[in-house]
């Protein structure tokens, strides 16, 4: 089994699965009880928000 990200709001993630593949916001909430994520990306320019399955992002390294 995929170990779920620990996540917080505020944290940018990578959606890695799924019609957003491969973009990147930050987060807003999370529902785990859904084991789902909102976020914020940027779709034809303009900041839509999403919400995905937590297993479909990871967390991009500020390194």
């Amino acid at each position: 089994m995929p170990s779920i990200p620990e996540l917080q709001a505020g944290d940018t993630v990578l959606v890695t699965d799924g019609p957003f593949v491969q973009l990147t916001g930050p987060v807003l909430a999370i529902d785990r009880e859904r084991n789902r994520v909102q976020l914020v990306v940027q779709v034809f320019g303009d900041d839509t928000r999403i919400d995905v399955p937590l297993d479909a992002v990871e967390k991009v390294s500020d390194a």
